[in-house]
């Protein structure tokens, strides 16, 4: 067989690594992309396992064209992460169904690295990180088991010295990260994928249309104080604000952001920062009430939401500071006023009715609060995850059917009730509490701590938060396998509850996360002068940032040709190569060189030329050390017997001639 042409076995290899490699995309790449690849890989596999070649070139092209012509009609691009993404696995696919040389292996082997580093780009966990380097590591093993030389290394020997060539890559890779300059912004900019994580909260609210709030583990994002920490019942973390309601669905609106009132703060200020996971919206999630920040290109809106230009397509981090209490002795304007008073025509007319009825007994806007707080803990509203369907009037059915919701339905009735009786109202949706890690002293706030509260205008006071879902009595929180404990505490899951030193290891993972990002993802241009400062390089700049760069790098190169000498070098020789060099070196005292390009076998049949009388045992120990090292059968003896017998083997120098 041509040792170029690859063996089954070397194919199923290299479709193990590329089928491990695109495991990392299996969430992002379209469906049809991966069957292409599994078909042609197992095609490729069943024809080399027959013995046969690769399907006609004709065949292959049409199902190159095919496929990229797919890929262009789904994508309309072949820029990008996904569309990138999606066409390196597809002509992995198809070089795969057409190898038949070690060349084609090769190219795939490339190829799978390159996959590997487009996982990296969309995604920044330690784990991806992981796997990546141990399919790396399996990869660069599969390509060094390609060898034509025989005997074939071994996979534990394979995959000891693919480890040693990564070990060897690490320092100049960690000189890279260290010393490399860092930008205030990316040198390029890779197009938007389109792919991004939902954040668990949409810009309506429809109460009517849900029936069961399914709960969700994922992180929204963590939050790590300055210096003192709010109560926890004052940890409202501020999303959007929605003022338009149709009777049945709220939704945001935007208006002029100069007829605000203006905001005086209440008591202490907290220092915080806000770690975001991406989400797919411009919203910043910030304590209430945000005053201070420093996210490039964030602006406060009109109704107090932290917003940027762009949707949080990745991690971001925020600097902010926030007030808990704020008050406002300002008038609200006429605008705001009808803005946050307006009701659909002809909606919820059993809602409108009822807050007529208590607004003529309370004609006081804050005895009136008080009413409708009261109606929801003294008459037998309850608070469940899973409420019954409504109809359209989803208030009126809220209130005097079904009385069962969740804060969704709390925050929307209460604020019908209040713009019904003339009090301007909106509905704040946004996350309550969050979940303190003790071990990195920080807040996890999940998706399942998502929350809507309503806030109120009251003459003299501004803006007041009111959480509704907070008065309901304990005794009718409906519990079930996920819910809260009570309507006030964030929602956890129950094995958390049942299993605390399970939610200790979870939080130990989290703290791990949390420390990759800060100290890994978010090392940036500040981080490399706090780096510089802290190695006491004076008025560090980046011409001096260069010079490290370049010193390091000059280290770690002496550092890798210094370990590679010493490998192959006579003093690291392994124990085979050393007894050899040994035997060598005995008979070279006696007058017998090896000559540099002589090979054992042949030396040997010089040396029996030479001196007959230790020809046979210099053959002997020359066809055991060709056999110890090259032949792919199994040896008579093992090396310890031949560093044993080349010991033992003291030749002498042949006696000169006498004279006559």
């Amino acid at each position: 067989m041509n040792p170029k042409t690859v063996s089954y076995g070397q194919l199923l290899g290299i479709s193990a690594c590329l089928a491990l490699a695109l495991a990392a995309h299996f969430e992002t790449l379209p469906g049809w992309v991966l069957a292409t690849v599994a078909v042609s890989g197992g095609i490729r596999l069943l024809l080399a396992r027959r013995g046969r070649p690769a399907p006609p070139r004709i065949v292959r092209l049409l199902i190159a064209a095919l496929g990229i012509a797919l890929l262009f009609r789904q994508f309309h691009t072949f820029n990008g992460l996904s569309a990138g993404a999606a066409l390196l696995a597809l002509m992995a696919g198809l070089k795969l169904l057409e190898t038949d040389t070690q060349r084609d292996i090769y190219v795939i082997t490339l190829i799978i690295y390159f996959v590997g580093l487009s996982a990296l780009l969309e995604g920044d966990s330690f784990w991806l990180l992981a796997y990546l380097i141990a399919v790396c590591w399996l990869t660069t093993a599969t390509l060094l088991r390609l060898t034509t030389t025989l005997p074939i290394p071994d996979w534990r020997r394979s995959l000891h010295y693919a480890g040693k060539i990564l070990g060897q890559a690490l320092p100049i890779a960690l000189v890279f990260w260290l010393l490399f300059p860092r930008f205030a912004a990316p040198l390029w900019q890779i197009p938007d994928s389109g792919h991004s994580a939902g954040s668990g909260l949409s810009d309506t609210m429809s109460p009517g249309d849900i029936d069961q709030l399914a709960l969700s583990d994922d992180v929204a994002f963590r939050v790590r104080f300055a210096a003192a920490t709010p109560p926890q019942q004052e940890l409202y973390w501020r999303g959007l604000v929605m003022h338009d309601f149709d009777g049945h669905t709220w939704r945001r609106s935007y208006f002029d952001s100069r007829s605000v009132p203006p905001l005086q703060p209440q008591g202490p200020a907290y220092r915080y920062t806000v770690s975001l996971e991406p989400h797919e919206h411009r919203w910043v999630f910030a304590l209430d009430w945000p005053s201070q920040w420093d996210s490039a290109g964030g602006v406060l809106t009109a109704d107090y939401t932290l917003v940027r230009r762009d949707p949080v397509s990745r991690p971001i981090e925020v600097h902010a500071t926030s007030y808990t209490r704020m008050q406002s002795p300002a008038v609200l304007s006429d605008s705001l006023r009808k803005r946050d008073t307006r009701l659909p025509l002809n909606r919820n007319p059993r809602t409108i009715q009822l807050a007529h009825t208590l607004r003529a007994a309370h004609p006081d806007d804050m005895e009136y609060l008080q009413a409708v707080l009261a109606l929801f803990s003294q008459q037998p509203f309850y608070y469940t995850l899973t409420p019954p369907l409504l109809a359209d009037d989803s208030v009126d059915g809220f209130l005097f059917d079904t009385k069962q919701g969740f804060c969704g339905h709390y925050a929307s009735a209460f604020a019908t009730l209040m713009r019904a009786a003339g009090i301007p109202a909106h509905v704040v949706a946004g996350y309550y509490g969050g979940t303190f890690n003790r071990f990195a002293d920080y807040w996890i706030v999940r998706q399942s701590d998502a929350h809507a509260w309503t806030e109120v205008w009251i003459e003299g006071r501004g803006w007041l938060r009111i959480d509704p879902t907070s008065a309901i009595a304990p005794s009718r929180v409906e519990h079930s396998a996920g819910d809260a404990v009570s309507a006030d505490e964030p929602l956890v899951s129950r094995w958390q509850r049942r299993a605390p030193w399970l939610a200790d290891a979870r939080l130990r993972l989290d703290a791990l996360r949390q420390m990759w990002r800060e100290r890994i993802l978010f090392f940036d241009q500040d981080s490399q002068q706090q780096m510089l400062a802290w190695l006491h390089i004076p008025e560090p700049d980046g011409q001096k940032l260069v010079l490290m760069l370049a010193a390091a790098l000059a280290v770690a190169l002496c550092w890798l040709t210094w370990s590679v000498h010493r490998e192959t070098g006579p003093v690291r020789k392994e124990p085979l190569v050393r007894a050899y060099s040994r035997l060598c070196t005995k008979l070279a005292a006696i007058g017998i060189p090896r000559l540099p390009h002589e090979g054992a076998e042949d030396y040997a049949l010089r040396v029996a030329q030479r001196r007959p009388d230790i020809g046979p045992a210099v053959s002997e120990l020359c066809e055991d050390y060709s056999s110890l090292r090259y032949a792919a059968a199994a040896a008579r003896t093992t090396i310890r017997e031949f560093d044993a017998a080349v010991r033992a083997f003291r030749p002498t120098a042949a006696a000169k001639p006498r004279r006559g």
